[in-house]
């Protein structure tokens, strides 16, 4: 399915490209892969899961798990397909005041969503259990680094020996809520850092490259 919207006479509620949570979504509740086997029943609890989320609640962690031993799909999976309802429902929150028809026809003839998850989705979307009112359509920006800055240095004595000549590096990170971290980290450690960083970019990037992520033009 392409990326963009194609002889439709409007655009739908997450505008003119399907985004990767969409994808997501689309790829596995229409069994695409076989490994993740989501029931009515399994998808219901899930939009359970999405009402804690979205209302800011902070145990989402133990449903998710309940939730992957009950209808035996790995963690992660949960965990990725709770991220995709919620970044759906965001999206959807912005437009519903619109009739309930507009949202479930783009989830079923744009995103091919089953008709019966389509209608899972708009019965919590417009239902009671959801106050959207209270609910942000913005993502809750978590604390980031600003600035990073470090330097070499040499230890030339310490308390038990008078002349060490250890190599160290010096670290200081600014982050976005004001607050500064210092440390000191010697040279291996150093190296272990930036070797775990680069097989964390592999992995993500691998992550990326996956098929459901995959813009087809």
């Amino acid at each position: 399915m392409s990326s963009r919207i194609q002889s439709y006479d409007r655009t739908p509620f997450w505008g003119q490209k399907i985004i990767r949570e969409l994808k997501y979504l689309q790829f596995i509740l229409n069994n695409k892969d076989q490994s993740v086997n989501v029931s009515k029943d399994c998808f219901r609890e899930l939009l359970k899961a999405i009402i804690l989320v979205l209302h800011g609640q902070d145990k989402i962690a133990d449903r998710v798990e309940s939730i992957s031993t009950k209808f035996n799909i790995a963690e992660k999976d949960c965990v990725l397909l709770v991220a995709s309802l919620e970044k759906l429902f965001r999206l959807a929150i912005k437009f519903s005041s619109k009739k309930q028809e507009v949202i479930k026809d783009d989830l079923i003839a744009i995103l091919k969503i089953p008709q019966d998850f389509a209608s899972d989705i708009i019965n919590v979307l417009y239902g009671a259990k959801l106050n959207i009112e209270n609910i942000s359509i913005y993502f809750p920006k978590n604390t980031y680094l600003l600035s990073i800055y470090w330097r070499l240095d040499v230890s030339l004595s310490t308390s038990s020996l008078n002349r060490t000549l250890d190599p160290f590096i010096l670290v200081q990170m600014n982050l976005s809520n004001g607050e500064s971290l210092s440390f000191e980290i010697s040279l291996d450690v150093f190296h272990k850092l930036r070797f775990s960083v680069a097989l964390a970019l592999k992995e993500m990037d691998e992550i990326l490259n996956k098929s459901f992520f995959k813009l087809n033009e």
